[in-house]
């Protein structure tokens, strides 16, 4: 949150700022060429804020994986399936959220350092702002299909659990299965993660949980 926080306070900063060039005071009929701005101010929060969300997502997968894991979920079938050995459960969904996670760590490299002079060094060093914001909207793009996965393995093992959750995880597991069915045998699933991908995106799941318990804190 505090990423979150400190890149929006950046970018609004430099929205509001009078570094770029050239700079024009109407009222007083003047245009002042000065070639001083920096766009760093505005690639370093992005960058940062992908870094951020990458590892929320690594963070989501290691709690999907104590889920599916037989060995760490206190009691839940393997792969949260009740074939095991026979159906694969939530097991392929794990190589979605992982392949994904992947391309994250890959664009995490930040693109602010990656200066490459131009203009015949007019602009002897430039910040590469364009890169790090398309990067940092595919690592959020990705990040909305990892949490969705995660909330689908959450529904699945609340399904084999035999006991009454809180009012806000019941909400969120009553939204979830609005989008995905249990997972009884094994289905082909991109038409699920998409669909829960789409959920979290629209942050459906966590204005239902909201009308249940209240506002939550987000940033």
């Amino acid at each position: 949150r505090d990423h979150m926080r400190w890149t929006r306070e950046q970018l609004e900063i430099e929205a509001n700022g009078v570094g770029d060039n050239p700079i024009f005071l109407p009222d007083d009929g003047v245009v002042l060429t000065g070639a001083n701005f920096q766009g760093t101010p505005v690639s370093m929060p992005l960058d940062t804020l992908g870094g951020a969300v990458t590892m929320i997502c690594v963070l989501s997968e290691r709690r999907m994986n104590r889920l599916t894991n037989p060995a760490l979920s206190a009691g839940l079938p393997a792969f949260l399936t009740k074939g095991a050995g026979m159906f694969s459960g939530m097991m392929l969904s794990q190589y979605t959220a992982d392949m994904q996670i992947v391309e994250q760590k890959i664009l995490s490299t930040p693109a602010f350092t990656q200066s490459i002079p131009a203009a015949a060094d007019q602009e002897d060093f430039v910040s590469m702002g364009m890169n790090s914001a398309l990067k940092t909207r595919s690592i959020l793009d990705n990040a909305f299909g990892v949490l969705g996965i995660e909330l689908m393995a959450a529904a699945q093992g609340l399904d084999f659990r035999d006991f009454e959750p809180g009012r806000g995880t019941r909400a969120a597991h009553a939204e979830i299965r609005r989008h995905v069915e249990f997972l009884d045998v094994d289905r082909p699933l991109h038409t699920d993660h998409n669909a829960m991908k789409k959920a979290v995106a629209h942050l459906e799941i966590l204005r239902a949980v909201e009308e249940e318990v209240g506002e939550l804190a987000t940033y």
